[in-house]
């Protein structure tokens, strides 16, 4: 089991892909973070002791998607080049290679989420410093914040490995991972009014604070207990696709 997450930590970190990806979020953490909601802060804002509370689910909530891509990659590219025979000859049980890549990006997500969090706060913090700007006393509720925040980085990245593991195409499956949270949940929702809240993104949304209209009919915990529901049923259907059907 080590020499299999050993390996699937190698793919994650050894293509460029990766770098890039991270890349382009930290640009866009900078861009946000420090000038938008810093250096640029409104003055509506700058009162709000919720301000910098809610610049880190708005930071978790846009960048969790690339960290799905990022652990779509792992499952993807490996059948887009033929590489999965190789992965699935280094080791004597499929069972072991889908749980070294859920691991392996369960690691990958918390450390992910977690380094944006921070990072988001502080770049405001000193954006707003930087154009002379003091926010009143900012009131964080550390431990509701820190596992909506986690939850929500860790099952936008389950979602997205679990969507490529049945899927099993980089572009359909990173096409699905767009399309689906705002697209096909947003026109359902228009049938299931205030139901579409038991839809899996949609109740991810609810676990981070968003879809707010929705406080009276389920909690963010209840929300979690609905999208990890999903979560489970998708990795059993996925984990008896994967040992039944071919790897070409």
């Amino acid at each position: 089991m080590i020499n299999t997450l050993r390996a699937e930590f190698r793919k994650v970190f050894t293509v460029r892909s990766t770098y890039l990806i991270f890349g382009f979020c930290v640009l866009l953490v900078i861009f946000f973070g420090f000038f938008i909601s810093g250096y640029r802060i409104n003055k509506v804002d700058r009162l709000n002791p919720a301000t910098l509370a809610g610049d880190v689910t708005g930071a978790v909530q846009t960048l969790s998607i690339f960290a799905a891509i990022i652990a779509a990659l792992l499952v993807t590219h490996e059948y887009r080049y033929n590489t999965i025979m190789y992965t699935l000859t280094a080791s004597n049980s499929r069972s072991r290679v889908m749980l070294s890549k859920i691991l392996v990006m369960t690691g990958f997500a918390i450390v992910f989420t977690a380094f944006f969090a921070v990072v988001s706060p502080i770049l405001s913090t000193f954006g707003a410093h930087t154009h002379h700007i003091t926010l009143v006393h900012q009131t964080f509720n550390y431990s509701n914040l820190l596992w909506r925040c986690l939850f929500y980085g860790w099952g936008y990245t389950m979602a997205g490995l679990l969507l490529a593991f049945l899927i099993r195409n980089q572009i359909g499956t990173v096409v699905t991972l767009f399309i689906a949270p705002a697209t096909i949940e947003g026109l359902l929702s228009l049938l299931l009014k205030n139901n579409s809240v038991y839809m899996p993104f949609t109740s991810l949304s609810v676990v981070i604070g968003q879809g707010m209209n929705y406080r009276n009919t389920i909690t963010p915990f209840h929300a979690m207990l609905v999208f990890s529901s999903y979560l489970i049923v998708g990795w059993i259907i996925a984990w008896i696709l994967f040992l039944r059907r071919d790897a070409n």
